[in-house]
């Protein structure tokens, strides 16, 4: 039943290849392996798939900057500014929790089409943050919410000035090693890198490869490859002390509304990098992930203890968490 329901999902959405885990607690209610990582060689997705997971990368980003924070190398109210050099004089006032939140007023670059006409070009930081340098705040710092890559591009330069290290490099050190998240990395397309699932991007009626698309342009806020069994292993790490402590943890799934609290009107209020959603199911705590050939999503539900993710190998699905919330929902049946 189960099956059917998300090969259905995956017919109606265009998607070729998805990996999915349910989790209650520390029990496997569901883990599925459907469809295709690579269409051309027939290759089906398994355990060790590695997809791009795209926005979902937030999360661990907060989590690091957050690590910072608990490690007093920096204050969540600190100005982005003390740390990120030659910054527009109408950007010094933005704080780090302003960007967690996507609460900065910075224009979002991935919004402007100049952007995706460079989407090919390998730029530095200072080339992309010049995408949206010289334009005025969308409104002033604090005041209200707005989806931001740029924040978080801002916070891994953040991450970057702070430790001295390559931002993958860093989380590789702080979360991935440690929690034996051994597919997990930042993405690269000059290395080999076994198990990776081939991107697709579906129009008129058709399948194609996705194009390409340079990791400069994400960087934090986009960057990390990872399989469904990786994730799981960072779960566990949420709920205990190794890498955050309590009061910081809290943090992530404390709502941060803006002054005008308008994402209110999107069903959801924002902690510091995760989105707490109303659903049907009860609010869930999490982020969706979408990139050019990818989507993805992490959630999870307090009041059940569940935890749902999904991991496929193209973009035409627009709320890739409802998959897992699908899946759920008929598990729970009677």
């Amino acid at each position: 039943m189960i099956a059917k329901l998300i090969e259905t999902r995956m017919k109606e959405s265009h998607i070729p290849g998805l990996a999915i885990a349910i989790q209650r607690g520390d029990t496997i209610l569901h883990e599925g392996y459907y469809g295709y990582t690579n269409l051309e060689h027939q290759v089906a997705v398994n355990t060790q798939t590695v997809f791009e997971i795209a926005s979902v990368t937030k999360l661990f980003t907060a989590q690091a900057i957050l690590y910072l924070a608990q490690n007093e190398q920096l204050k969540l109210d600190d100005p982005v500014s003390k740390y990120v050099s030659d910054l527009p004089e109408a950007w010094q006032a933005v704080t780090i929790q302003n960007c967690l939140t996507h609460q900065s007023g910075i224009p979002n670059y991935t919004s402007l089409d100049r952007y995706w006409e460079l989407q090919r070009v390998d730029k530095s930081p200072n080339e992309v943050l010049d995408l949206v340098r010289d334009l005025p705040l969308s409104f002033p710092s604090g005041t209200r919410h707005s989806y931001d890559n740029t924040g978080y591009y801002l916070l891994g330069m953040v991450i970057e000035s702070v430790t001295h290290k390559p931002y993958a490099d860093y989380l590789k050190e702080l979360i991935f090693k440690p929690l034996g998240m051994t597919s997990t990395q930042g993405n690269n397309y000059h290395q080999i890198i076994p198990h990776r699932a081939q991107g697709y991007n579906y129009r008129d009626g058709a399948f194609y490869n996705k194009g390409l698309y340079d990791i400069s342009n994400t960087f934090s806020a986009g960057v990390l490859l990872s399989t469904v069994r990786d994730l799981l292993q960072w779960k566990t790490a949420l709920f205990d002390d190794r890498i955050l402590n309590a009061d910081y943890r809290k943090l992530w799934w404390t709502p941060h509304l803006s002054a005008e609290a308008n994402e209110k009107n999107y069903h959801y209020t924002v902690g510091l990098g995760w989105f707490m959603v109303e659903s049907p199911l009860g609010t869930f705590l999490g982020h969706n992930g979408g990139i050019t050939g990818f989507a993805s999503a992490f959630l999870y539900l307090p009041e059940t203890q569940t935890t749902g993710i999904v991991l496929c190998n193209s973009n035409a699905i627009e709320n890739p968490h409802q998959i897992a919330l699908d899946v759920i929902t008929q598990l729970d049946k009677p």
